[in-house]
């Protein structure tokens, strides 16, 4: 199954995925700016698509959806981990652009290319020490 995992990050990789990221590492495959489109990949080309916290990174996260939808398989699974807008971790990094939320990725869903299969608000921060999490 041809998985990709988009802003693979200097770090980490999805096992057994080809790597994307702007930045050269020994574990990135493609080094292409994710603000650039046409990603170097054909149309329907993967079955699954990691996007580990750079989806707030993009000048324009329609347009990184979009083509997301143009280089997955039809049903292809796309796993978005962002950091939700009223956590800290939203707002610590210089280089997040955008701050999302639920709202947003229904508004996504709206545009009838994506269907949310499963949604998970996890908290990792304050809120957690807090026990605000529990609510």
């Amino acid at each position: 199954m041809p998985s990709l995992d988009l802003g693979c990050g200097p770090h980490t990789k999805k096992e057994g995925s080809i790597g994307l990221d702007k930045r050269p590492a020994p574990h990135v495959d493609v080094v292409h700016d994710l603000n650039d489109y046409p990603y170097p990949f054909p149309e329907n080309a993967f079955d699954y698509i990691e996007m580990s916290h750079v989806i707030e990174h993009v000048d324009r996260p329609l347009h990184m959806m979009n083509e997301a939808y143009r280089i997955a398989k039809h049903g292809a699974t796309i796993r978005i981990i962002t950091p939700h807008y009223s956590s800290q971790l939203s707002y610590g990094d210089m280089e997040h652009f955008h701050h999302l939320g639920w709202i947003t990725f229904s508004t996504l869903q709206n545009t009838g290319l994506f269907k949310i299969k499963k949604h998970k608000l996890w908290f990792t921060d304050i809120y957690k020490v807090l026990g605000i999490s529990l609510l």
